[in-house]
């Protein structure tokens, strides 16, 4: 939990009347024991009474993204995909706080997240068949057809460049509709579903797959796997663009905090590797 408080992580700041309000929203009890806060963007889940599962997020008024706070009710036009059925939502108004609320109410998956954070130190026990229902789903994602848009070519030729210079060529030939924020604390197993579906809109073919790859790469052996099971995108160029922006995200992430993770030298050794292909 961070030293000093802040909305980003909602346990360290007093919130109680938001519940009490999001729970007027919904008609529903919160079970507050149980809720699930992020420690980076402001959200909380809570399971309620009557077996759903309510979301809450805020956003400053002129930092918000129309696209992104409408895309858990606009991701129902997906079919087949396994995701939480989206049942209502409600927004007001913090004058106090200065924020937007949302808050939604959903299905409730029947497994768990893999991980309660995007990424794992350790490989997680998944059947084969958790594996195949994955790549299903993605590929109906992916034939998904959308206006809403996930990552934009500017932002990944900005990323690769501030990292890894300018001469590579960053132009992505092949784009389809992504989850677009796919880690490990938004699949369950061992029963699989997507969950969060915020951000999801165009982006580089491969891009879900290689977030996951991203998320991985603490664990060789798990990192391995992602490439094996999705080496017809991974393998593509745009999925090795997306691969290598995610890489830049990481090296960013190092140079301006100073601190290495687990994923910093396995994230410098796959982007050599990635430039040498890509070159």
């Amino acid at each position: 939990m961070p030293s000093t408080p802040t909305m980003d992580d909602l346990r360290t700041v007093p919130h109680d009347d938001v519940l009490a309000d999001a729970e007027t929203r919904t008609g529903r009890v919160l079970d507050r024991d149980r809720g699930h806060y992020s420690r980076f963007n402001g959200t909380a889940g809570f399971p309620t009474g009557a077996g759903t599962w309510v979301r809450l997020a805020w956003c400053r008024p002129e930092q918000l993204s129309t696209a992104a706070w409408t895309g858990i009710e606009a991701s129902v036009a997906i079919k087949g995909v396994p995701r939480p059925e989206w049942y209502a939502g409600s927004q007001w108004h913090d004058a106090g706080r200065g924020v937007v609320w949302r808050v939604d109410e959903m299905s409730r998956a029947s497994s768990a997240a893999v991980s309660p954070i995007g990424s794992v130190d350790k490989e997680p026990d998944l059947p084969s068949d958790w594996w195949v229902a994955l790549r299903h789903a993605l590929a109906l994602l992916a034939g998904h057809t959308t206006e809403r848009v996930c990552l934009r070519q500017e932002h990944l030729t900005t990323r690769i460049r501030e990292i890894y210079g300018d001469e590579v060529d960053t132009t992505v030939p092949d784009w389809a509709c992504a989850h677009g924020d796919l880690g490990w604390s938004n699949v369950t197993a061992p029963e699989f579903t997507l969950l969060d579906w915020e951000s999801w809109g165009r982006a580089p073919v491969g891009y879900d797959a290689a977030c996951l790859w991203s998320a991985s790469l603490a664990v060789p052996t798990l990192a391995d796997r992602v490439l094996s099971e999705f080496t017809d995108l991974l393998g593509t160029r745009a999925g090795r663009l997306s691969r290598l922006m995610l890489c830049a995200n990481i090296e960013r992430a190092h140079r301006r905090s100073g601190r290495a993770t687990a994923m910093t030298v396995p994230a410098a050794a796959a982007a050599a590797e990635l430039l040498s292909l890509l070159g």
